[in-house]
């Protein structure tokens, strides 16, 4: 048998070499009046360098692939669609090449009225606008992901099985899922989920502006519709995990705000923020308090953007901070760019745990 990623490879000649040739049709293939297919490639590499990350202590340095991913999607009709991604992420890093690939999107979507659709399949918890948008269109090198805390072995990279209903009325944007989560188990500290019940993980936003309709929200836009929304986000599961105390609810809460204004003369200023908050049973290091922020104004092809994280852990010396100061070049919008940053974090006793410094510059083709 190939190995994953000549198997990966193999797939994406094959489906390429179907493709019309012009270049107006970037990788869509119409096959009927309603139906089409997409396939689209993601690559990120990306070059880090880490403060005291050598063996003897000096500047260390890291080339790897940090998203490898094949994007097949399309309509059967109007109505009916689908949605399928893979990932090989942190190819290289480290030196290490044994990643495996696997499924990191996979479901169907069915729109039964104007604008509301039920999804099925291997669906993103919708809890946050920051963990609902794409990696392929974010505004900064990479997401806030120390601030997304989702229970403990429960689905794989913020994802899990089950079936979601999302749409809008008016400017209200929803987004509400049952999902497999935390199956029942008995463990040394107790049965974890005894009634094995699902999850739930819903998500409500308010437009004030233009509306948001993509599947997978976007970090910047580049157009020139003013975009401020708000939103909400709850995800709860009874008896979902275990510590050493005992058996717990998992709950997640989140809010957040995001502002895309063009302001002419092809500049924007970029502005979201995002709190969230977790309860997985108080000597768990996964429970407590944090947020993020980042802010970046578009100078036609160059942004200068900050931004932040901070968690304060319900376990006394697990907190964390963050201060990411970076600069980007859009050469072609998110298809092929150039993302910089230096991140500047603590974590553990902030008042006493040294200071690391990373930094990253990440290359995105997408097309």
């Amino acid at each position: 048998m190939r190995p994953a990623p000549l198997r990966l490879l193999s797939l994406l000649a094959a489906l390429v070499a179907l493709l019309p040739a012009g270049p107006a049709v970037a990788g869509k293939i119409t096959l009927g009046e309603e139906a089409f297919l997409n396939v689209n490639v993601l690559l990120q590499p990306q070059l880090q360098l880490i403060k005291d990350g050598a063996p003897v202590g000096s500047v260390g340095t890291d080339l790897y692939l940090r998203r490898v991913r094949l994007l097949v999607f399309g309509n059967v009709t109007k109505n009916l669609s689908f949605f399928i991604e893979t990932d090989q992420p942190n190819y290289g890093k480290d030196g290490n090449f044994d990643v495996a690939l696997f499924m990191q999107d996979a479901f169907v979507s069915y729109m039964f009225a104007e604008k509301i659709w039920v999804d099925a399949g291997f669906l993103i918890a919708p809890l946050s606008r920051h963990n609902l948008q794409g990696a392929i269109a974010l505004n900064t090198v990479d997401y806030h992901s120390n601030l997304v805390r989702f229970t403990p072995g429960v689905g794989k990279v913020w994802r899990d099985t089950g079936i979601q209903v999302r749409g809008f009325v008016g400017q209200l944007g929803f987004r509400a899922a049952l999902l497999n989560g935390a199956e029942g188990a008995r463990k040394p500290e107790g049965t974890v989920n005894p009634d094995d019940l699902p999850r739930g993980v819903a998500h409500v936003r308010w437009n004030f502006l233009t509306r948001e309709e993509d599947l997978f929200f976007q970090g910047i836009y580049f157009d020139d519709k003013p975009r401020f929304s708000v939103g909400v986000g709850a995800d709860y599961q009874p008896s979902a995990v275990a510590t050493a105390s005992g058996i717990h609810d998992s709950l997640g809460l989140a809010t957040d705000v995001f502002v895309d204004l063009p302001l002419g003369n092809d500049q924007a200023v970029v502005f979201q923020t995002g709190v969230f908050h977790y309860s997985q049973g108080l000597d768990n290091p996964q429970s407590g308090t944090g947020f993020f922020s980042e802010v970046g104004w578009r100078i036609g092809k160059l942004q200068p953007l900050l931004s932040g994280e901070y968690f304060n852990s319900r376990v006394a010396n697990q907190d964390l901070l963050a201060l990411k100061p970076g600069f980007n070049l859009w050469f072609q919008a998110h298809t092929f760019n150039l993302k910089t940053e230096v991140a500047f974090s603590r974590t553990g006793d902030l008042s006493e745990a040294d200071t690391g410094i990373t930094g990253t510059a990440q290359l995105q083709y997408f097309y």
